[in-house]
């Protein structure tokens, strides 16, 4: 009996002996571990905008560092999934050091497909979870986690008709004369088809028409879109009416009404 209690007291010792050691080393090995975050970047991707935020870790310590995930999930302002993204690094050994990013997508398809037309008329912000752990020396696990918002710049911002006039080119036919302006605050260059559906006061579709336009990230467009009318589509033109705006590219179609006069 004496000596099963005398290697319980042993192996006891040695236990918290380990336990010990590997607090102290673990503790003097995390002042090793460098950890860094780069600048957000906003790029241009082929069906939208990719957010990437570059980090790096350089594992000096003593331990190695393992099942490092990095988990984003973006919501709209009522809590709507627009994306979730994992990156994932099995293993960061001792003296190895890690450099890369996590990127999230934006595809402006899904956007539409939740009917957030007023994301690409109006500038706003998503939110973001931000879900973080890893293994400290394959025994400890570390979790954090955090909330923040990304900016988001609406390619069709103010967004804006101006006076819509009519005149007649000759006896048969007129054409009517819509301006239209707005200014593109994403960081991708909006190129498409635009096309107008006019509706004067009483709900006639009178006129239809379609332009070419071209705007560079960041910058104002301004331009005017010409409908031809026969004369009693010029008759039937009042001084107020909606228009319907359909604006084609090759990542997306969006359409949206707009009031006149």
């Amino acid at each position: 009996m004496n000596v099963a209690i005398k290697m319980l007291s042993v192996a006891t010792f040695v236990l918290w002996a380990t336990i010990l050691v590997f607090s102290a080393t673990a503790a003097f090995s995390v002042t090793g571990i460098n950890f860094g975050v780069g600048e957000l970047e906003m790029l241009p991707s082929t069906n939208g905008v990719t957010f990437s935020l570059p980090f790096y870790i350089n594992n000096n310590g003593y331990y190695d560092l393992a099942d490092l995930n990095i988990t984003t999930r973006v919501t709209d302002n009522s809590g709507g999934l627009i994306d979730q993204t994992e990156t994932f690094v099995p293993l960061i050994s001792v003296g190895e050091n890690v450099s890369t990013a996590h990127s999230i997508e934006i595809e402006l398809d899904d956007i539409l497909s939740m009917d957030h037309t007023t994301l690409l008329l109006e500038d706003g912000e998503f939110n973001v979870e931000i879900f973080g752990g890893l293994n400290f020396a394959k025994a400890v696990p570390v979790e954090i986690s955090l909330n923040t918002t990304i900016p988001w710049g609406a390619p069709f911002a103010d967004f804006s008709i101006g006076t819509v006039t009519a005149s007649m080119l000759n006896s048969s036919h007129g054409e009517i004369s819509i301006p239209i302006s707005f200014e593109n605050h994403a960081i991708l260059d909006i190129t498409g088809t635009v096309k107008l559906e006019v509706y004067n006061s009483n709900q006639q579709k009178i006129a239809s028409g379609q332009a070419l336009i071209s705007a560079p990230s960041q910058q104002s467009y301004s331009g005017r879109i010409r409908v031809s009318v026969d004369q009693q589509g010029a008759m039937q033109i009042t001084s107020s009416g909606r228009i319907h705006v359909i604006f084609e590219t090759p990542m997306f179609t969006v359409d949206w009404w707009e009031q006149y006069g």
